[in-house]
């Protein structure tokens, strides 16, 4: 591949700079706070805001430091990546993917702070606008997956989509549709909840995600072969 002479860095360096200046406030509010935590703090939680499992707070240190881990990760796994003038081609989606991701991982960690001090009565809707707000993002990256192109770093990099540029183009789509139909299965989970409360499309959801990797493979070598026209 003709590497571009474009050095535009692909993630912006203001971008840069402000997501990763918000993951370490957000870090350093939380290690603030962090002696007037208990030692057992909730782990897991059901849909309807129940804590299911526990864990020692001596765990939430690392949970803090990834937002800002990944942000490093995000500025540097493009450039390190051989085909990085894919990522150049679609810089703006890559910036607003690295943004979006930063912004929810961060409030993901308030969690346990919110659980703990927050109001009761926002606490009991958060579960539920935690995992809509990952069926969303999962309809968005199915949307998002046909125009990735082809890199060793994002996106569904079967070796047959690797090995072959129409391959990766299929399988990118086909991979799409499965994040989509994941979004959709797990946004009915929660309307299911909330009219019968048994929670079996949870599992359906994560049996069609597991199933829908599985035929993504599949898909990719049978395009691959010639045998998926």
């Amino acid at each position: 591949m003709k590497r571009t002479t474009d050095k535009t860095p692909i993630l912006g360096w203001r971008l840069f700079w402000v997501l990763l200046a918000l993951t370490g406030v957000s870090l350093a509010v939380h290690l603030a706070l962090y002696p007037a935590l208990p030692d057992q703090v909730p782990r897991q939680w059901a849909m309807s805001g129940e804590v299911n499992s526990w864990m020692s707070k001596t765990t939430l240190p690392w949970l803090w430091m990834l937002p800002a881990a990944l942000v490093l990760l995000f500025k540097i796994l493009p450039v390190m990546d051989p085909r990085s003038d894919s990522y150049r081609k679609s810089r703006r989606m890559w910036n607003v993917f690295t943004a979006c991701f930063t912004v929810g991982f961060v409030a993901f960690t308030w969690m346990t702070e919110l659980y703990l001090w927050g109001p009761g009565a926002v606490w009991q809707v958060v579960p539920r606008l935690l995992i809509a707000a990952v069926a969303a993002g999962l309809i968005a990256l199915g949307n998002y997956m046909p125009r990735i192109r082809q890199n060793y770093t994002m996106g569904a990099k079967t070796p047959w989509a690797l090995a072959d540029e129409h391959c990766w183009q299929r399988t990118q789509r086909m991979a799409g549709i499965v994040f989509i139909l994941g979004g959709v299965m797990l946004l009915a989970s929660i309307l299911e909840d909330l009219l019968l409360g048994t929670g079996v499309l949870v599992y359906v959801f994560l049996a069609l995600l597991l199933g829908g990797i599985a035929w993504v493979y599949l898909y990719s070598w049978l395009v691959y072969i010639g045998k998926m026209k």
